[in-house]
C-alpha cells in the first residue's frame, strides 16, 4: 500500500474542484470564440473562389475543428476532476475521522493504518483488542480506496489530456478517406457517413478498419459487418498458427510467443471466442433458420479494460426498432469472463417476451458490455462510484449515439442491475444520458442521482425493482451507515465498506417500484440478487411491460408495488371511557425520527401471491 494516512491528511483534493471550475469557464467561452470563426468562414467562402482559397479555407476549417477538439478535451477534464475531486474529498474525510476517532479514543495510528492500544488501556484487553481491530480494518479499507480512486481519478485526467488521435486515412481507389476520431459528435459521423458514395462505403466495410465498427453514427448494419469481420480475423490468426502446427487453439494460448505470436494476440482470441459464443447463444442454436434471432455486433473491443474486454451485442436493429432497450450488467461481469453467453438470457427474455407483449411493434435489445465493472463482491472498486460514474460516461455516449443513427421515432429504455444500475443513475444525472425510461433492479444506491427528477427522462419515468429478499437491493435504504450496518450483519460479503448512495425504492425518491418477488423465498439471499430477469418472474413481466411501451399494463396486470418507508409507530383509532362507551380519534401513522426507510410491504405478502407464471405466452 503506497497510499499512507500522513500522505491523505496533507492531501488537497478540494483543489481538483477549483481547477475543474477554470477548465469549464474556459469551455464556455469556446462556443462564442468558434462561432464567430465559423461565421468568417461562411464570409470567405462566399467571397473568395480559386485554388488558394481551397487551401486557406481547408486550413480554417482544420483549426476550427482542432479549437472544438480541445473544448470537448476541457469538458472532459473538468468532468474528471470534478468527479476526483469530490470522492477524494469524501473518502478523505471518512479516513481521518475514523483516524481521529481513534486517536481521541487513546489509540496510536501507525502511518499504514494499523491501530495499536496506548499501554496505559487496562483491564480486559478482549474488547480493547476488537475496537482497534475495527478501527484497523475501517483505516486501511479508506486508504484502499482511496488509492484506487486517486488511480482512477489519474487515468481519467490523461485520457481527457490526450484526447482521442485520428486513425491512419484510408486509400480507396486513390482517395485518402480520414476515419473520424472517437468521441465525434454521432450527428458529424452520420453526415460523414452519409457523404460517402456507397462503392466508399462498402470498401470501407471491406477494408473493416477496427475504429469503424465502434464509431457511434455510422449505422449499425455496417458496425456489425465491420467487427465481426475484425473478430474473425481475432480468431483466424490464432487458429491459423494451430492448425499450420498440429496443436489445439489453447496450446497456442498457453504460449503464445512459443508460435510467433504476442500476448495481445491471445487476448483478442480468447474475448473474440467468448464474443463468438455470445452471438451463437443469443442468436439461439435452432434447426430452423427462420426461428433464429436476428443478432449484430454493435461494438466489439477485445483489448480494452486491461483485457476484459468490451462489446455489445444487439439482439434485432436497433436503426429500425420501434422499441430499444439496453441492457447494463454489474459486479463480476464482462467480455472475458462470458457474460455474453454462459447461459445469460437476460436480453433473450426481454426480447421474446416484447415481442409477444405487442407483436405489432418491432424490438431491439442490447446486451451493453461496454465498461470496466467491478471484478466480484470482493473487489474493493465496488465500495466506491469511480467506474460507476466512468461506465456512466460511455452508456450516455452510445445510448446518446443511437439517435444518430434511428430512422424515424423510438422508445429508449435503459436496463441496469446492481452495480449497472449505479452505472445508468450516473449516465443520466451526471453524464446526460437522453432516454425515455429507466429501469433499475437490485440497485445497491443511485449515487449521483438523488431523486428520480436527477435522471430527467424524457417524457418517461423511473422504474425500480427491489425484491424484499435482496439483501444488495436494501444497501442504500438508509445512506453508508444502514447499508454497512446490513453488510456487517452478513458477515461483509461486500468488504469492510457497502452502498453507493440513495435507495430508489424509498418513499419520497419519485421512482415507480414494480413487484420483483421470487416464488419460494422468504428470507434474505444473495441467490435472488440474479432472479429479476427469470422467465416468469413478476420482474421479467414488468420489465417487458415498461420495454414494449406499455407501462399502464403494470397497474392492469397487477405488479405495482408500495415502496418502503420509515417504520412508524401509531395512534389509537378509539378511546374507551368507563360504562362501555367508546370514542373514535383521528388515527395516525407517525414516522419514527431518523430511522432509514427498511420497512418493505412487499416483504408481508402471503407466500402463494408469489408466483412464476407471469410470462407472455
Amino acid at each position: 500500500m503506497t497510499v499512507t494516512v500522513s500522505r491523505v491528511r496533507a492531501a488537497k483534493p478540494g483543489a481538483m474542484l477549483d481547477a475543474a471550475d477554470d477548465d469549464l469557464q474556459r469551455s464556455r467561452r469556446g462556443p462564442h470564440v468558434i462561432g464567430v470563426e465559423r461565421g468568417q468562414l461562411a464570409d470567405l467562402k462566399a467571397n473568395w473562389q480559386g485554388q488558394a482559397s481551397d487551401a486557406a479555407i481547408a486550413k480554417a476549417q482544420q483549426l476550427i475543428d482542432e479549437q472544438e477538439a480541445y473544448r470537448g478535451r476541457l469538458d472532459k477534464l473538468a468532468k474528471a476532476l470534478t468527479d476526483g475531486g469530490n470522492q477524494l474529498t469524501s473518502l478523505r474525510s471518512t479516513l481521518l475521522e475514523f483516524v481521529d476517532t481513534a486517536l481521541q479514543l487513546g489509540f496510536s495510528v501507525s502511518d499504514d493504518g494499523v491501530v495499536t492500544p496506548q499501554q496505559w488501556l487496562i483491564g480486559d484487553l478482549g474488547p480493547v483488542k476488537k475496537t482497534a481491530e475495527f478501527f484497523t480494518n475501517s483505516i486501511q479499507e479508506q486508504l484502499k480506496a482511496f488509492e484506487t480512486t486517486d488511480t482512477l481519478t489519474a487515468t481519467a485526467i490523461d485520457q481527457a489530456v490526450q484526447g482521442q488521435k485520428p486513425s491512419a486515412p484510408v486509400n480507396i481507389d486513390g482517395q485518402e478517406i480520414q476515419i473520424p476520431p472517437p468521441g465525434t459528435n454521432p450527428e458529424d459521423v452520420d453526415k460523414w457517413w452519409t457523404g460517402l458514395t456507397p462503392e466508399q462505403r462498402q470498401q470501407l466495410i471491406a477494408r473493416h478498419p477496427p475504429e469503424l465498427g465502434n464509431l457511434n453514427g455510422v449505422p449499425a448494419s455496417a458496425r456489425d459487418a465491420v467487427n465481426q469481420q475484425v473478430m474473425n480475423d481475432d480468431l483466424n490468426r490464432v487458429r491459423d498458427v494451430a492448425s499450420r502446427n498440429h496443436v489445439s487453439e489453447d496450446d497456442v494460448l498457453k504460449d503464445p510467443g512459443r508460435f510467433g505470436l504476442t500476448q495481445t494476440d491471445a487476448t483478442r482470441f480468447y474475448n473474440a471466442r467468448r464474443t463468438s459464443e455470445g452471438l451463437a447463444h443469443q442468436r439461439g442454436s435452432t434447426l430452423d433458420p427462420t426461428k433464429e434471432r436476428p443478432v449484430m455486433l454493435w461494438a466489439y473491443q477485445p483489448e480494452a479494460d486491461g483485457g476484459q474486454g468490451r462489446a455489445a451485442i444487439c439482439l434485432g436493429n436497433p436503426d429500425t426498432a420501434n422499441n430499444t432497450t439496453v441492457i447494463v450488467p454489474g459486479t463480476g461481469s464482462s467480455v472475458h469472463d462470458g457474460w455474453l453467453a454462459d447461459g445469460h438470457d437476460d436480453a433473450i427474455h426481454v426480447y421474446d417476451q416484447a415481442a409477444l407483449a405487442d407483436p405489432s411493434r418491432s424490438t431491439a435489445v442490447m446486451m451493453w458490455m461496454g465498461y470496466d465493472a467491478p471484478d466480484s463482491f470482493t473487489d474493493p472498486r465496488i465500495a466506491n462510484p469511480t467506474l460507476a460514474r466512468q461506465g456512466g460516461d460511455l452508456l450516455a455516449a452510445d445510448v446518446n449515439g443511437l439517435a444518430a443513427t434511428h430512422l424515424g421515432t423510438s422508445h429508449v429504455t435503459v436496463m441496469g442491475h446492481s452495480y449497472g444500475s449505479t452505472t445508468v443513475a450516473d449516465a443520466c444525472a451526471g453524464s446526460g444520458m437522453k432516454v425515455n425510461d429507466v429501469v433499475l433492479i437490485g440497485c445497491p444506491g443511485t449515487d449521483l442521482a438523488h431523486s428520480a427528477a436527477d435522471f430527467h427522462v424524457n417524457g418517461g419515468q423511473v422504474y425500480v425493482g427491489a425484491a424484499s429478499t435482496d439483501p444488495v437491493a436494501r444497501l442504500g435504504m438508509g445512506g453508508p451507515g444502514a447499508a454497512q450496518w446490513l453488510n456487517t450483519e452478513l458477515g461483509n460479503p461486500l468488504g469492510p465498506v457497502a452502498g453507493l448512495g440513495t435507495d430508489p425504492s424509498a418513499e419520497g425518491f419519485g421512482a415507480t417500484r414494480f413487484r420483483a418477488e421470487v416464488a419460494g423465498e422468504t428470507g434474505w439471499s444473495f441467490h435472488d440478487h440474479s432472479k429479476y430477469y427469470d422467465m416468469g418472474s413478476e420482474s421479467l413481466r414488468a420489465m417487458t411491460d415498461i420495454a414494449s411501451g406499455h407501462s399502464e399494463r403494470l397497474a392492469s396486470d397487477g405488479l405495482l408495488a408500495a415502496e418502503r418507508h420509515q417504520p412508524t409507530f401509531s395512534t389509537p383509532d378509539h378511546v374507551d371511557l368507563p360504562f362501555g362507551i367508546e370514542v373514535p380519534v383521528p388515527h395516525v401513522d407517525i414516522p419514527i425520527p431518523g430511522t432509514p426507510a427498511y420497512s418493505d410491504p412487499e416483504s408481508n405478502r402471503p407466500g402463494e401471491t408469489v408466483t412464476n407464471d407471469h410470462d407472455y405466452k
